[in-house]
């Protein structure tokens, strides 16, 4: 059953009553400030217990709380966030411009639907806004556990019970809590890379990553530098420009695909259909497949694949030597085989750059003075302000607290050494009871990352529902199953354009080890893959009654 919500728009009258405080995202994100957590090892530790336990409060965590609760018709449930809010990058990520780089008739959940996003893509606000209507149908509030940091969950094979460990980062109160079931909603976008060249430490200007924003900060008639031009900076760039900066220097670390912006006419015939429950699922099926038309460019095989990469190719650059100053075409348009990063469809960046303000260079900064950074190339730019759009550290979001499985392993650091997996991108090695919603490789170059997370929530309900009604104590993939999806996944993706010597590019899909961050097949296979439950793959443990 599919429910509509028409959105009040009180985001856009108060913006700053849907955004995370400054210090409070400092304090949680950034690690420079962990060594302010305070534990208070004076009181007892808090015990409690669920039948599901839910760690992190974001998208997929709110889906995998519906899909608890509607598919499995349990509330016994607990959500573990770290912020103050349920909202996940929604509520952490307030940088201006901060909006999905997919339209939110497809980014938001199949069954809660919107009727009147004020753009295709509306901006950070709204988004929460719609996140927080979804979490009050469902009393969602009722069952977080607010301020919730976790260090541990162990495997109890006594027991077949998942023991949580953590502490409340208000007021420092410890806690273990217990339950048949964890749902990793973790997230892998979530902790910003550090930005920290030599002599960092020296700078007496203004500094924040987009992840972690300070609008505190007065940016008028300032020299702004910007470190980045992926999908955050796209949006920040312009967004700068209305506070008027003296100045504007972007330093690009790499080229992207600039692709242009979604055709208006989509959001008319959203209007226009947005009058019926049919006519808003109807248009967010055409996105998708409109999308998934895109995936043979990923893939290095035959004439169609070839014929899909030169028209996608030809359409970003067309788009970018009509729209970017000269000047900078040689800085700004890639020669690398497009897909191998992120795509980014405009908004208002390609033309904002002819604001004279703006300077865009390929330089890097090799050191950071009182009021200014020296560049690659030997030059010094005076700084105000250095704003990071340097992305976010996968491998810390991969594996946010210790995971201790069957007897006795870390999977946490065999991770780290390993790399990040996941059988199908939901079960993990030795890790029992445990499903991964949005987890390794379950990311793609153009598709809706919800879209990722209704499908794994599909699977977890599927498999968990042996669980809470007594058919088996314990379900985990087979070793030589999770080892057997990690291989081919690999060999599947160096054969693709993510990251990779044939894509010609070094991105965020991929680290040294490995790509855990990409989906080796088409979404088509995504979803098929998802309703088809292999239980030969699991090694199922009976209860003792069945």
């Amino acid at each position: 059953m599919t429910t509509t919500y028409t959105l009040s728009r009180e985001s856009h009258k108060d913006p700053n009553t849907f955004r995370i405080k400054y210090k409070d995202a400092k304090l949680v994100l950034d690690d420079r400030e962990q060594s302010k957590w305070y534990i208070d090892k004076s009181i007892p530790v808090k015990e409690t217990s669920s039948k599901v336990a839910i760690i992190g409060g974001g998208f997929s965590g709110i889906g995998a709380a519906m899909t608890t609760i509607n598919k499995l018709g349990e509330s016994d449930l607990v959500l573990f966030e770290k912020h103050e809010s349920l909202g996940g990058t929604w509520f952490a990520n307030t940088y201006p411009g901060c909006a999905s780089d997919i339209p939110a008739l497809w980014y938001s959940y199949t069954s809660e639907l919107v009727s009147n996003w004020s753009e295709l893509r509306p901006p950070q606000y709204e988004m929460l806004e719609y996140i927080r209507r979804v979490v009050d149908r469902y009393q969602l509030n009722s069952k977080a556990r607010l301020k919730s940091q976790i260090q541990q969950a162990t495997f109890n094979e006594k027991t077949n019970h998942w023991e949580i460990e953590g502490f409340n980062l208000a007021t420092g109160e410890r806690f273990k809590h217990t339950a048949q079931i964890i749902c990793n909603c973790s997230g892998g976008l979530v902790v910003p890379n550090k930005f920290a060249p030599k002599g960092m430490e020296t700078f007496k200007g203004d500094y924040m990553h987009s992840g972690i924003w300070d609008w505190s900060v007065d940016f008028k008639g300032k020299k702004v530098v910007v470190i980045g031009n992926g999908c955050s900076a796209a949006q920040v760039v312009p967004e700068l420009l209305k506070f008027e900066p003296e100045s504007v220097v972007q330093l690009v670390r790499s080229q992207h695909y600039i692709l242009p912006p979604h055709p208006r006419f989509l959001l008319y015939l959203y209007n226009l259909l947005s009058r019926w429950g049919f006519g808003l699922l109807l248009l967010r099926w055409i996105v998708m497949i409109v999308a998934e038309s895109r995936y043979p460019m990923y893939k290095d095989t035959g004439l169609v694949g070839r014929f899909v990469r030169w028209w996608n190719t030809r359409n970003s650059v067309r788009y970018m030597r009509k729209t970017v100053p000269k000047k900078f075409h040689d800085v700004l348009i890639p020669k690398y085989k497009i897909g191998c990063k992120r795509l980014i469809f405009d908004y208002v960046y390609c033309p904002t750059l002819h604001d004279p303000r703006i300077d865009v260079k390929a330089e890097q900064v090799v050191e950071v003075k009182e009021h200014s950074v020296i560049l690659t190339d030997g030059s010094e730019i005076q700084a105000d302000i250095i704003v990071a759009c340097t992305g976010y550290d996968l491998n810390k979001g991969a594996a946010p607290y210790k995971l201790i499985g069957r007897n006795g392993n870390d999977v946490s650091k065999y991770w780290k050494e390993n790399g990040p997996s996941a059988y199908e991108t939901f079960l993990a090695k030795d890790l029992p009871n445990l499903f991964l919603i949005a987890g390794p490789n379950s990311a793609s170059g153009h598709s809706s990352v919800v879209q990722a997370i209704e499908i794994s929530c599909g699977y977890y309900a599927k498999v968990a529902k042996k669980i809470l009604d007594g058919t088996y104590a314990s379900i985990c993939v087979k070793d030589e199953k999770y080892l057997e999806w990690f291989e081919t996944t690999q060999k599947l993706l160096k054969q693709s354009v993510f990251g990779t010597a044939y894509g010609g590019c070094v991105s965020w899909y991929s680290d040294a080890k490995v790509n855990f961050a990409a989906y080796p097949y088409s979404q088509i296979t995504y979803f098929r893959r998802g309703r088809n439950v292999k239980w030969d793959d699991l090694d199922l443990v009976k209860t003792k009654n069945s």
